[in-house]
C-alpha cells in the first residue's frame, strides 16, 4: 500500500495483489449450495403437483375417445 499526496489530498494506492487479497470464507459457497437445493426442491414440487393433477383433467379420456372414433369410422 502506498500513500501519496495528490492535489492536496492523501490518496492510497493498492497493488493488484493487495486489491484482490480478500478473505475466503465458506459463507458464499454455503449460500449457493442452499439456494440450489431450494430451487431443485421447488421444481420437484411443481412437477409433482402437475403429475398428480394430470389425471383429473380428462385429457386421457378425450384421447381415448378420439382414437376409438378414428378406428371405428367407415372409409
Amino acid at each position: 500500500m502506498e500513500k501519496r499526496q495528490e492535489d492536496g489530498e492523501t490518496v492510497t494506492h493498492l497493488s493488484k495483489v493487495e486489491a484482490r487479497s480478500g478473505s475466503r470464507t465458506t459463507v458464499t459457497r454455503s449460500i449457493l449450495v442452499t439456494s440450489l437445493a431450494l430451487v431443485i426442491a421447488v421444481l420437484l414440487i411443481v412437477v409433482a403437483i402437475g403429475y398428480f393433477r394430470a389425471d383429473k383433467t380428462g385429457a386421457d379420456e378425450v384421447n381415448s375417445d378420439n382414437s376409438s372414433q378414428t378406428t371405428s369410422a367407415p372409409n
